[in-house]
């Protein structure tokens, strides 16, 4: 009877450092944002990482040769895409453009 009370303790341990120990697991959520940098860590092997609004991502290779410092990027929770190239005009279309004309006035 002793080891089930022992085996929960470890069970609750251990839980409460996976939530405290960052993975690649924390990369699920969606991301949207400017890279504003980009560099290689090997501590580990080597890992491509870029960093979004201050925060580092691991990203895959190709994906790290092909973004650049400044591109928008998102992370949808399964692939990484590039949104909007450094330099170039937003694809968005300004709120003025799609809001109805006016209504004319009547004439007296």
């Amino acid at each position: 009877m002793l080891l089930k009370p022992a085996a929960l303790a470890a069970l609750v341990v251990l839980t409460v450092f996976a939530d405290l120990i960052p993975s690649c697991e924390s990369q699920s959520r969606v991301v949207l944002g400017w890279v504003e940098s980009k560099y290689t860590e090997s501590e580990f092997g080597t890992q491509y990482v870029i960093v979004v609004d201050r925060v580092p991502y691991a990203v895959p290779y190709p994906f790290y040769q092909d973004v650049r410092v400044g591109d928008k990027v998102r992370y949808d929770g399964r692939k990484w895409e590039i949104v909007q190239r450094a330099g170039e005009p937003s694809r968005l279309v300004p709120i003025e453009i799609l809001s109805p004309p006016p209504s004319p006035t009547p004439s007296p």
